[in-house]
């Protein structure tokens, strides 16, 4: 069987489904990656084999704010209107132009795509191939759903071969794989499609390692840091995230990305250790808190690994809800946009350091997610979708 899977070229999008992709290429299946930027430089130089498909996220983030200028003035609850635009209009059409060549060059036998990535079940349908959607974080409210499925049977219709894009929600596809755990609740939302439950896996290519210094035997607590693999405009609440751990006894490993110059943080703390990128999946294991943007891939990588997490979400549609779901299963804290400040993050990574109430819910957490079914597990259920 031969799989084309397809992400948006960002670490947040492509990482979450290449634990799949290792299943299936493990089970004797060809995969291809179709992403772009530098998820697909790493990827090819790691051995994947790589075609190329460019949706530049941040270009689609200045069009739809351009264009509909309202959105900025959104509360975070209504924030799914910009994803929509964003993912469902925007980047679909662009996903839908590239992909489609690829597909007819490479005549898969099926496609997985990344959820957001929706412009993928277009690319698929038009093709006749099946498609599937892998999940990378919580379910979406229906209204985006409703939204979205709308933006990509109008997308269909304009277009070649737009008489194969089904009608209605199963314009995403045949199956849903879930990675979102069922504890952390699914409050005022469900799948528009089957789905099947997969359990979340961080990942990093075999040849990235962890810092040398983790390794090294320690006397003190590890707060790893990150906001993202893009944190140019997040300049300020490093600062303060920073300032708030200078008082306590712990050392740092801060991900501040590649595109933010690390002397506007100012003078460092000892103790603090900067890097443009880490391999998460392998830094889990050997830190005892983590801080974040309420990402969905950090969360449930740190999740999975049993940590308590502070959370503190930035603009992004899933990262409130994620938020108040950590913090509602009692594994973690989360500071809203006008609550960071150097007092408020001492305060909240204090507690998690010393309270025990925290990491014992992250271990049960934990436990929850590893008894659910691996993605070597799902290889059949997709291979039976293709027979």
């Amino acid at each position: 069987m031969r799989v084309v899977i397809n992400s948006l070229p960002a670490f947040g999008h492509v990482y979450p489904v290449m634990p799949t992709a290792e299943a299936l290429r493990a089970a004797g299946h060809e995969v291809v990656i179709a992403t772009g930027g530098p998820p697909a430089d790493r990827l090819g130089a790691a051995g994947w084999k790589v075609e190329r498909v460019d949706a530049d996220i941040q270009a689609a983030v200045g069009r739809v704010m351009r264009a509909r200028p309202e959105l900025t003035r959104l509360e975070p609850r209504e924030r799914w209107r910009v994803a929509a635009a964003m993912f469902g209009e925007v980047l679909a059409a662009t996903v839908d132009e590239q992909l489609t060549p690829v597909l007819r060059s490479t005549r898969p036998d099926l496609v997985v795509y990344e959820e957001l990535a929706m412009g993928a079940a277009v690319a698929a349908a038009r093709t006749g191939v099946p498609a599937v959607r892998h999940g990378v974080g919580p379910w979406s409210p229906p209204p985006m759903e409703a939204a979205c499925a709308a933006s990509l049977v109008e997308l269909g219709r304009r277009s070649e071969g737009g008489e194969r894009v089904p009608d209605g929600p199963e314009v995403f596809g045949r199956l849903h794989l879930d990675v979102w755990p069922a504890a952390l609740g699914r409050p005022d939302a469900r799948l528009p499609i089957p789905s099947t439950p997969v359990r979340p896996q961080a990942w990093s290519e075999d040849e990235q390692p962890a810092p040398g210094w983790l390794s090294a035997s320690r006397s003190r607590p590890v707060v790893y840091l990150t906001l993202g693999t893009v944190s140019a405009g997040e300049a300020q609440v490093l600062r303060d995230v920073l300032a708030g751990l200078r008082g306590l006894d712990v050392d740092v490993l801060a991900a501040i990305g590649s595109s933010l110059d690390p002397a506007e943080l100012g003078p460092l703390a000892p103790g603090v250790h900067l890097e443009a990128f880490v391999p998460a999946a392998r830094v889990f294991g050997l830190v005892d808190v983590v801080i974040h943007h309420g990402g969905s891939g950090t969360l449930l990588g740190a999740s999975a690994a049993g940590l308590p997490q502070l959370a503190l979400p930035q603009r992004a549609h899933d990262q409130f809800p994620n938020a108040a779901a950590l913090r509602a299963q009692g594994c973690g804290l989360a500071l809203q946009p006008g609550e960071v400040s150097p007092h408020a993050v001492h305060d909240a990574v204090g507690r998690l350091l010393s309270d025990s109430v925290h990491r014992d819910a992250a271990r049960v957490l934990a436990a929850q997610i590893a008894a659910v079914p691996g993605p070597d597990a799902v290889v059949d259920v997709l291979a039976a979708l293709v027979t």
